[in-house]
């Protein structure tokens, strides 16, 4: 694995490259949010797949589908976050659970952790945030 580098907005930042495509799973019920996460994500190069909320994300893993990345919005109609990440995590997924959510208080933050996840950042991602979390992906 090595590194390169990417200019964005005149800022220089690092990112992964592979010799297989990090699949990411990006959960999330807002269509705007999605798009922009999507966009950060297809730029350092991973292969990036949508769902709208926690039922899908199950869903895709008892038919079969694994991701390396699953980045999970935490409030989202029919399953949120903490729900999936529990199944997930109860059916013995190992991919990487990401939170990514709009609140910011540390209560509601550690009740999302303590679901399982691995990570939680507020939005919406950017290139730093992504950064860290694929370089915590690729050292695991």
């Amino acid at each position: 694995m090595g590194f390169g580098n990417v200019t964005s907005t005149s800022k220089t930042i690092k990112t992964i490259y592979t010799e297989k495509k990090i699949s990411v799973l990006i959960v999330e019920d807002d269509l705007l949010i999605q798009k922009i996460h999507k966009v950060i994500m297809t730029k350092f190069r991973t292969e990036v797949q949508l769902a709208a909320n926690g039922k899908e994300v199950v869903d895709l893993f008892l038919s079969g589908a694994s991701f390396d990345l699953i980045l999970t919005d935490l409030e989202m109609p029919i399953m949120d976050g903490i729900e999936a990440t529990k199944q997930l995590r109860s059916m013995g997924v190992t991919s990487m659970i990401v939170g990514v959510t709009s609140h910011n208080q540390d209560s509601e933050i550690q009740a999302f952790m303590k679901s399982g996840l691995n990570a939680c950042y507020v939005k919406p991602l950017n290139a730093e945030k992504v950064t860290a979390v694929l370089n915590e992906l690729k050292n695991n």
